[in-house]
């Protein structure tokens, strides 16, 4: 993930949160189909967990439900987000926030939401990292 443009990168990441933030739906959309077949989203799951290629793996799951009937597709759910945290302003915003382990999305917890401890990963349960802001 690291030979690539800096757009891609972020398109790849906002995909990725919208996709682990919408997995089930995602998920079970794609079985009521016209194809009936939810594959790519494993696919997607195994190449962020085995460190594969999640560009190519984001990029055939964004086809595939273009092709299952919604041309927004995976991508077209995230288009205008820009990188930016939710909540976030220059001028009121939090000194901390829990962000993906594994920087491969845009996930994020406020620390004031988790009292129990920080949240985990919903693909491996590595626990979110707190960082400044």
């Amino acid at each position: 993930m690291t030979d690539r443009p800096a757009w891609q990168a972020r398109r790849t990441a906002e995909a990725l949160a919208h996709f682990f933030t919408h997995l089930e739906d995602i998920r079970e959309e794609l079985r009521r189909g016209a194809s009936r077949d939810d594959g790519p989203v494993d696919r997607l799951l195994a190449a962020v967990r085995d460190d594969g290629d999640v560009d190519d793996a984001v990029r055939l799951l964004h086809e595939h439900i273009q092709a299952d009937g919604d041309p927004r597709g995976l991508y077209g759910r995230t288009r205008g987000t820009g990188a930016r945290l939710a909540g976030f302003s220059t001028a009121d915003r939090p000194m901390k926030v829990y962000l993906c382990p594994h920087r491969r999305c845009t996930r994020y917890d406020w620390p004031d939401a988790a009292p129990d401890g920080p949240p985990t990963c919903d693909l491996d349960g590595t626990p979110l990292l707190l960082k400044s802001v």
